[in-house]
């Protein structure tokens, strides 16, 4: 049965943010969680020209926001005005961009007060192809530590580092691909020990790459034969044994060696893409993937796999795959590991499972929510998710579902929260939200 769960207000702790899902990229914060958002809890709001659903990133004293300005603005629907509004495309044949000049841009803000420090238009042009109309074209969330800050703009086809200045670096340029049903793409690049990982997975091309952050050069790159649209971000897995990449695409999910590349395993076997990046522990790689004619399987892979451990047909677990649970994938929103469980949001609800055999601990609805895009975000046994109305619910983390509505904010909201020392950052389209503590 659900229970209310009644928080107390807590300080945080300083941190940076540097990149989609925080320092590690599994969404943990330091510190704590305020316990309410609206207009009278915010320390500043700031208006962030044109539009994007790219998270905030904060490294030091400074919040980095990609966006996509254009005049007319091209403003994302919310969910059911989204669907409605899908552009209409011949089968096979990507429908081509709006005729409208856009410029890709990093803004640069003060994190004590929102105020402007600076902004560079890193590309400018028409774009080639179309998006869904709740998706942007300033999805990627940039990565930053303290000489660079990296923007992937792949609707412009454009990698770049700027320093903190704003001055560019150096750039890449990958071409801008097709989409699945032109839903437009959304990958972000993740950060580890002086390397970049890129994913570019759509319709013509399916590749993890691996980049030096000081130089730009490509270290290795990791291809596949088979092609396929995913919004899965790079996920670094610092499991019990070794640290790895994750890939995660259509067809199959691999791991690899995050200095060489080398695929060290395979799951293949995935009937579609995917929207939503994996958690871990230490011991478990957990991911899922859904869509039309999927079976929308929920998969746990445990630390230490080697080679192929694709599972044979009516298996549902074997030496290197802890669970496969057909049914209980995770939606738009990124599953999340806190102690021994993992907490999934779908259609169905939030669901808790043992993360080492699959067991299903609850599954409960989130009160007063609609559609959840952004990924969530814990700190002090506590889980935020904020679905795109603005409404904030507080999850307790543990076996027993105990949940407590936490304010909200009248804009609509897709992008991720971030989290900086005493400030919790929330991106709307009508602008930047810091929440004081």
């Amino acid at each position: 049965m659900s229970r209310v769960l009644l928080l107390l207000v807590p300080l945080f702790v300083a941190a940076d943010w540097p990149q989609f899902r925080g320092p590690a990229g599994d969404s943990h914060a330091a510190g704590s969680l305020p316990t309410e958002i609206g207009p009278d809890k915010l320390a500043w709001k700031a208006e962030v020209p044109g539009s994007g659903w790219a998270q905030p990133v904060v490294v030091g004293q400074t919040v980095y926001v990609a966006t996509a300005v254009s005049d007319p603005p091209f403003v994302p629907k919310d969910m059911m005005g989204g669907i409605a509004g899908m552009p209409k495309s011949v089968p096979g044949q990507p429908a081509p961009g709006p005729k409208v000049t856009i410029d890709w841009t990093l803004v640069a803000l003060d994190l004590a007060t929102g105020k402007p420090k600076w902004a560079t238009k890193v590309a400018s042009g028409r774009p080639k192809f179309a998006i869904h109309p709740t998706n942007t074209y300033a999805t990627e969330t940039p990565c930053a530590d303290a000489e660079r800050v990296y923007v992937s703009f792949a609707t412009a086809g454009v990698l770049a580092a700027l320093d903190p200045s704003g001055k560019e670096v150096w750039r890449n340029l990958y071409p801008p691909q097709p989409t699945t049903a032109d839903l437009g793409p959304g990958a972000s690049p993740a950060l580890h020990d002086g390397k970049l990982y890129l994913i570019l997975a759509n319709e013509s091309e399916a590749r993890l790459i691996c980049l030096d952050t000081a130089t730009g050069k490509e270290k290795w790159v990791a291809a596949r034969e088979k092609f396929g649209t995913a919004w899965a971000s790079p996920f670094v897995w610092k499991s019990a044994g070794r640290t790895e990449v994750v890939f995660c695409g259509k067809g199959s999910v691999t791991g690899h060696d995050p200095d060489t590349g080398k695929e060290l395993w395979r799951l293949g076997g995935i009937d579609s893409s995917f929207s939503a990046s994996p958690a871990a522990t230490a011991e478990v790689l957990v991911f899922g993937n859904g869509g039309p004619g999927s079976v929308s399987p929920l998969i746990g892979v445990k630390a230490g796999a080697t080679g192929d451990i694709t599972l044979k047909k009516g298996e549902t677990n074997s030496e290197f795959v802890a669970f496969y649970k057909t049914g209980a994938a995770p939606g738009m929103s990124s599953p999340i590991a806190i102690g021994d469980n993992v907490y999934v949001l779908n259609n169905g609800g939030l669901a808790c499972y043992e993360a080492k055999t699959g067991k299903q601990l609850y599954k409960e609805r989130l009160p007063k929510t609609k559609t959840v895009a952004a990924a969530p975000v814990a700190a002090g046994g506590t889980i935020l998710y904020l679905d795109e109305t603005g409404t904030a619910v507080f999850v307790k983390a543990g076996g027993d579902f105990e949940a407590v509505a936490g304010g909200k904010l009248d804009d609509l909201f897709w992008s991720s929260p971030a989290v900086a020392g005493d400030k919790l950052l929330l991106r709307g389209v009508k602008g930047l939200y810091c929440v004081k503590r």
